[in-house]
């Protein structure tokens, strides 16, 4: 009996993390259903890859605290392959969008990396400070 009830419970408890991390791939997904106007199949796509991206960033975490600049290294990779999937899902016109998008976030960053050069923080301090903040 005891072996039933903790496995069940066992049982309840991955099927609730699985949820969440498919809940976080479909909250992204949505969203960027709504900024790049996706069709269906496009929307399909995408939840394939924010699912990936999610799975391969829980892969990693563990290295935050034991290998840092690996886990540095691994975090750009995953942003990188995750952006070159999306472009090449994309329209033209949807591309546009995402140019204009791209933009803008990299004009944030060098705003932001001009922000922490100017507190004094060392460059391995910068690249963890704009992981943190999600550039």
């Amino acid at each position: 009996m005891k072996k039933l009830f903790l496995s069940t419970l066992l049982l309840l408890f991955v099927v609730n993390i699985f949820a969440q991390k498919n809940t976080a791939a479909q909250e992204a997904t949505d969203e960027l259903v709504k900024i790049y106007d996706l069709n269906t199949k496009q929307a399909k796509q995408m939840l394939v890859i924010q699912e990936r991206k999610l799975r391969n960033l829980e892969q990693i975490k563990h290295m935050k605290t034991t290998d840092a600049k690996m886990y540095r290294h691994k975090f750009r990779a995953i942003n990188q392959s995750t952006d070159a999937s999306i472009r090449r899902m994309l329209t033209e016109a949807q591309m546009k969008i995402y140019t204009e998008r791209r933009m803008e976030w990299r004009n944030k960053r060098a705003e932001r990396i001009a922000t922490l050069k100017e507190s004094g923080l060392s460059l391995v301090e910068i690249e963890d400070k704009l992981l943190e903040e999600g550039f």
